[in-house]
């Protein structure tokens, strides 16, 4: 009777021994045994970024060369790079941790997005040794579980995520959604839209023509600024001065050739410690016009109802104090 008793708890030990081992290396609700960072590398050395978007659009690739960085897309086209957009991505990539698990099945990745045709995977390069690899799926919006403002009034806010995964593995995790709205989807998502990038306190004239018109012109003289040979308002110049030293086209226009386009405005900025800078406004159509700067010859910009060139056109109604 004894060992009867004694072998019945040793069955029973051994088959929880044996539950918990399998629990612990099975079980579907242990999130403990999943990743909790996706991605993590030293980005000092980081010298390439691939990025295969869904698809219908050309994958492309981010190299650096020292301090500068190209893109070139599969279809040929190659532009120069904002470092400071790979560098956001780069950052944004390195420590991208898991904030839980979606599903451990293979068949919920066409939900999620986490296929070739409907996900965008990145690949991250220094020296030729592939850092990370990754899927970045379809973007979600989690609705606060208690839409009621809190004591001070606030209201909760929801949770903006991306689904993720790694190439060849089954499981799918939820990321911040910071992650996959810093990667571009595009060729155009990374290249560089500068217009003018100066110090203002190097600019001392400023030419703003239009054709058919007289050219109005303004002059640092000494301490002062002049417009049109008239005593200017210094807190407008400095106004004035801030904005055109610092100013971003927005959308490329799919077109190289512009010359052939009627000039309607041309700006020309120059110094001390930088080349002439001339931004140029050609009329397209009715509406549109495209845009070119010679600090970035590779962007031509479209540009809805000049707009963009009316940050650079004042006239002496701007300039000129009040009699």
């Amino acid at each position: 009777m004894l060992n009867k008793n004694r072998n019945t708890i040793l069955i029973v030990i051994f088959a929880v021994v044996v539950a918990i081992f399998l629990w612990s290396q099975f079980g579907t609700q242990n999130e403990s045994n999943y990743r909790t960072v996706l991605a993590q590398f030293d980005t000092t050395g980081v010298d390439q970024v691939r990025v295969f978007p869904a698809a219908g659009t050309p994958d492309f690739t981010l190299s650096r060369s020292g301090n500068h960085w190209t893109i070139k897309s599969s279809d040929g086209k190659q532009y120069a790079a904002d470092p400071k957009l790979v560098k956001n991505t780069i950052d944004l990539l390195n420590g991208t941790k898991v904030k839980r698990v979606a599903s451990q099945n293979t068949a919920d990745h066409e939900k999620f997005a986490i296929t070739n045709d409907k996900g965008t995977r990145v690949e991250i390069k220094a020296g030729g040794k592939k850092l990370a690899n990754l899927i970045l799926g379809k973007f979600d919006y989690i609705q606060p579980k208690n839409a009621q403002p809190d004591a001070s009034g606030r209201q909760p806010q929801g949770e903006m995520i991306f689904y993720a995964a790694l190439p060849g593995e089954p499981t799918v995790y939820v990321v911040d959604g910071q992650v996959g709205f810093g990667i571009g989807k595009d060729v155009n998502s990374f290249r560089d839209k500068t217009l003018t990038n100066i110090d203002k306190s190097s600019i001392r004239e400023v030419s703003m023509e239009t054709t058919g018109q007289t050219t109005d012109r303004l002059v640092k003289d000494g301490n002062r600024w002049l417009f049109n040979d008239q005593v200017a308002d210094s807190a407008k110049v400095a106004q004035y001065l801030s904005r055109v030293s610092r100013q971003n086209g927005s959308k490329f226009a799919e077109v190289n050739e512009v010359l052939s386009f009627p000039l309607a405005n041309a700006v020309k900025i120059s110094g001390v410690d930088f080349d002439e800078i001339v931004i140029r406004s050609y009329q397209q159509d009715s509406v549109n016009f495209l845009v070119t700067s010679t600090q970035n010859t590779d962007g031509v910009f479209l540009d809805n109802g000049n707009k963009l060139l009316d940050r650079f056109m004042e006239d002496g109604e701007f300039f000129l104090k009040a009699k």
